[in-house]
């Protein structure tokens, strides 16, 4: 089972659960949504895409705390995922720690840097904007591998493979020739 842990009212977290539950994976949706008629319609839309959603809870408020996210994974069987796809400063050393207790993998969604040691994890940086949800469909694939029992590096060979995504290098192997617009990418100074 994969859990997507984020908000409804904003982020890619809903999109995630139901690119999830499209590729044939069980997935619950760990968020809240507000009391209403605008949270029913939410949850109806979730139920439509076979997103669970037992683990929603129905709130004055969006953001979900820590408490709440430690409650709720604990509560869903057979987790093999969880993905923080929002709040990760705020949320990701509780998901975290479920991942560990649980055995499951951990993807976390960042906009910047986290102060939290990741090293296990896979940790992407999402766009500021995902109009047709490519990046949440990269994630869910992503999630999906785990779910089906993929080792991370194997699911994202795939996935980036299936999904045809650039290779990136990270900055520190980068050379000097290539921080200098002056000279380009790769030519000798």
């Amino acid at each position: 089972m994969i859990a997507v842990v984020g908000r409804l009212d904003s982020g890619p977290a809903a999109e995630i659960a139901r690119r999830s539950t499209g590729r044939g994976a069980a997935t619950e949706l760990v968020a809240k949504v507000r009391e209403g008629p605008e949270g029913d319609r939410r949850l109806l839309e979730l139920a439509a895409a076979n997103v669970g959603h037992a683990a929603t809870l129905r709130s004055g408020t969006a953001t979900l705390e820590p408490a709440d996210v430690q409650l709720a994974l604990r509560y869903l069987p057979d987790l093999r995922v969880v993905v923080v796809a929002s709040d990760a400063a705020t949320l990701v050393a509780t998901a975290a720690e479920a991942a560990t207790w649980s055995g499951a993998a951990l993807v976390v969604v960042a906009q910047a840097e986290l102060e939290i040691d990741l090293s296990g994890a896979i940790v992407l940086e999402g766009p500021a904007d995902d109009p047709d949800g490519a990046f949440a469909g990269l994630v869910a694939a992503l999630a999906v591998r785990l779910d089906a029992g993929e080792d991370p590096a194997g699911a994202w060979r795939h996935v980036s493979a299936d999904l045809s995504v650039d290779e990136v290098s990270p900055p520190a192997a980068r050379g000097p020739a290539d921080r200098d617009p002056a000279r380009g990418p790769g030519r000798p100074g």
